[in-house]
């Protein structure tokens, strides 16, 4: 799915201008009802859609720290070298409540049927349009749990709609389901290259399935339905895209995070483009930066497995963290890839200016500096390309479903299955694959391993875990497992800590020597239910009518 570079500038340029967009697309205005002087063919369509993208933040813009991928430190994997706390109170505002794209979308499958296009186009728009509200909603139920669910535009008049009570959560996913079914159903197979077509509406539903269908299973407290019908939606999304013959795993596992063009890379569904002085990110350059950067913790480095396919609990290959060299050997390659093995950074014990809150450098997003002569550490001005949408996702997602569906006897797991997509990513890592012994059974079990979960799921959770390492996937992997416990230091304080390093008089160590990059004891409690879903904002609120308020905050703010 590649894009040129023609095509690719007049999206980057939609992407700057942001909510800017609407006079980029010249309408007199795009919100009214009856706007013919710009809906009037299918490129009119197109160039309404171009906004969307927006919604996937990649690597981040310019010098911002919104990416997905490193940036988000609200999990056991980082430790930001400030903590980063729980609000305490519901905030009067909150940017990520925002309807704005709900409504472009509606504004957009109200139009198409009035454009001179043929009815195919029709069913491909709409599905575009219904994807990235699904998209949205998705965004929207993960961080707030109950929204308002809109199929149609509002006008200023509606105002019982506008104000009306919150959906449930159930409500609002069956909606989204029904959108990306629809999606697959009417996208085309094959558009403009690197757009949403059939295969991105596979990925996305493949994603939803699964965090659905566990949100469910594991949040008992909800009593919500059908948690195997939305495992059995993630499965067979994600088969589809494995034995379409499309996608294929690069042979590098960095290839996915460090290339200037993920054109070529038939590991990618949907990639974001970068390119130089129209659309640029900064992770490279944090990286580079003299400020310490976001350090791996402890209980990230300790979950990859050794070569021969066990935990460092029970492998005799491990020889323990006295040392880095100690810690890398005889481990899972990918490890390496992600987290620099040749030194450790932290305070009195710098490199190149370089340090850590852990003294784990993240390495996974830098460029191949046998490639490039130079690399670009400016603010603002690194153009790597960033996954969105990619095959190894697709083997997590695929084998994750599977295994909760068999444990539900909804499905039987087969060796095969782990095959095709587990043993698959180990061997990236150059790591023994994952045998079954029988139902439920790796052939072992992690003593670390929590009681509630049967060593099967463990292990391909640890396998998620370490292949999405620092992608931004965790803080709602923890999320729906309702595992909010991890990331709290009294039950979890490796997620807290760092390598295991002699004291310099700069550096706070714990009693067994380990880098704290924060004041001991360490208070940030997770709290059940409050924390698992964030406060809907006050102001907020206060626009309803005050008979709906009392019933409209989430749980514990």
């Amino acid at each position: 799915m590649k894009l040129s570079k023609t095509h690719w500038a007049l999206v980057l340029v939609v992407l700057c201008l942001g909510t800017a967009c609407k006079k980029y697309v010249d309408v007199n205005n795009p919100d009214s009802e009856v706007d013919p002087s710009f809906w009037k063919s299918e490129n009119s369509v197109q160039s309404y859609s171009w906004e969307f993208y927006n919604l996937f933040p990649g690597f981040g813009n310019g010098s911002s720290l919104n990416g997905d991928f490193y940036f988000p430190t609200l999990t056991d994997d980082q430790a930001s070298p400030t903590l980063v706390t729980y609000q305490v109170t519901a905030p009067a505002s909150n940017g990520d409540w925002f309807y704005g794209y709900i409504r472009k979308a509606n504004i957009m499958l109200e139009r198409i049927d009035g454009v001179a296009m043929t009815d195919e186009a029709k069913k491909h728009w709409k599905g575009v349009a219904r994807f990235f509200r699904a998209f949205q909603y998705f965004k929207l139920v993960q961080e707030f749990g109950r929204v308002a669910w809109y199929s149609h535009s509002l006008d200023i008049a509606d105002s019982t709609l506008i104000y009306k009570q919150l959906d449930t959560h159930q409500l609002v996913m069956d909606s989204v389901l029904a959108d990306l079914q629809f999606a697959v159903a009417n996208l085309r197979q094959v558009d403009q290259p690197n757009t949403v077509n059939k295969d991105v509406a596979l990925a996305l539903l493949s994603r939803v399935g699964l965090y659905e269908g566990t949100y469910r299973k594991y949040h008992t407290e909800l009593t919500m339905p059908d948690a195997d019908k939305y495992l059995l939606a993630a499965q067979s999304a994600s088969k589809t895209l494995m034995t379409a013959g499309t996608y294929a795993l690069d042979k590098s596992y960095q290839t996915a995070y460090n290339s200037d063009n993920l054109g070529t890379d038939k590991e990618m569904i949907l990639y974001k483009r970068y390119e130089p002085a129209l659309l640029q990110h900064s992770l490279i350059a944090y990286l580079y930066s003299s400020t310490a950067m976001n350090g791996p913790t402890r209980s990230a480095v300790e979950s990859y497995l050794c070569k021969d396919g066990l935990p460092i609990g029970l492998s005799p290959l491990y020889q323990g963290d006295a040392t880095i060299d100690n810690v890398k050997a005889n481990r899972d390659l990918r490890f390496g890839i992600s987290v620099d093995t040749t030194y450790l950074y932290y305070k009195s014990h710098v490199k190149n200016s370089l340090s850590s809150s852990t003294g784990y450098r993240p390495i996974k997003f830098l460029p191949d500096s046998n490639k490039l002569k130079t690399i670009n550490t400016t603010i603002g001005a690194n153009y790597t390309d960033a996954p969105l949408f990619w095959l190894a996702e697709i083997f997590l997602n695929y084998a994750e479903a599977s295994a909760e569906l068999d444990q539900m006897g909804k499905y039987t797991l087969t060796q095969g299955d782990l095959d095709n997509t587990i043993n698959k990513l180990r061997d990236r890592g150059l790591v023994a694959h994952m045998t079954l012994a029988g139902p439920q059974n790796p052939g072992f079990t992690d003593p670390n391993k929590d009681a509630d979960v049967t060593s099967l799921i463990w292990e391909i959770r640890r396998q998620r875990r370490v292949e999405l390492m620092m992608d931004g996937f965790r803080f709602n992997d923890l999320m729906r497992w309702k595992k909010g416990p991890y990331l709290n230091y009294n039950t979890n304080a490796n997620a807290y800590l760092g390598a295991k390093v002699p004291a310099n008089g700069s550096i706070i160590l714990n009693p067994d020597g380990y880098i704290s990059p924060y004041a001991l004891p360490v208070n940030r409690p997770f709290t059940d239910p409050k924390n698992y879903l964030s406060a809907i904002p006050t102001s907020q609120i206060l626009l309803y009518p005050t008979s709906i308020q009392a019933q409209m905050q989430n749980p514990g703010w």
